[in-house]
């Protein structure tokens, strides 16, 4: 059975395991679009610890639109702030400057939709962490889906965990770690800066 997935902004690393168990995705094109969720936030670890950062969307008939129909705002300059905390967040970690130009070009240009956006953040973290996945998507919106491969919802909730300082093989290195501990649950960059190709070592031991 295909796993049916949200569109996730930069999604968590448990979200790319699910990907690389299943080697096929269907990603849900028509629902209408779920506020205060991975939809249009990741989190990243900061100097302070769990950092949000959330996409502004316009907010015209939002509710009522397919989620690939919802147009990103640019009111504020969110793609140079979130830029900005991405570097401030990783330029110390052992991988950024190998990855940077990949993740740059995406917060230089406008891109007028959520879901485009997303979906070429998704391809492109997929490719770095060696997961090849064959991307579906939905034509219309089913609300019975067999519960063991409806993920729509599963990602809700802010994943991110508190600290966990008990040493295990599951953890990797984080750039702040000494200070907060080890974060479970953050954006797939945070184990790509931090461990490169290695990654994909990492990836199976994230369970949602």
């Amino acid at each position: 059975m295909i796993p049916l997935l949200p569109t996730s902004y930069l999604p968590p690393v448990s979200y790319a395991a699910i990907c690389k168990v299943a080697g096929k995705i269907i990603l849900e094109k028509q629902e209408h679009y779920v506020k205060q969720t991975l939809r249009n936030r990741t989190y990243i670890y900061g100097a302070n610890g769990i950092l949000p950062l959330i996409i502004p969307v316009q907010h015209t008939n939002l509710f009522t639109i397919p989620i690939s129909d919802v147009k990103i705002s640019y009111d504020t300059q969110w793609q140079k702030t979130h830029w900005r905390s991405i570097v401030s967040a990783y330029r110390n970690s052992a991988f950024f400057e190998y990855y940077e130009d990949d993740f740059r070009v995406f917060y230089d240009e406008p891109i007028e939709t959520l879901w485009e956006f997303n979906l070429g953040l998704l391809n492109t973290v997929l490719r770095l962490l060696d997961v090849p996945v064959d991307i579906s998507f939905t034509g219309s919106y089913e609300v019975n889906v067999p519960a063991a491969t409806d993920l729509r919802r599963a990602f809700d909730r802010n994943p991110a965990m508190t600290k966990d300082d008990e040493p295990s093989k599951n953890r990797y290195r984080q750039v702040f770690s000494a200070k907060h501990g080890f974060i479970h649950g953050l954006s797939c960059i945070d184990l790509l800066f931090n461990e490169g190709p290695g990654s994909g070592d990492f990836i199976m031991h994230e369970h949602h």
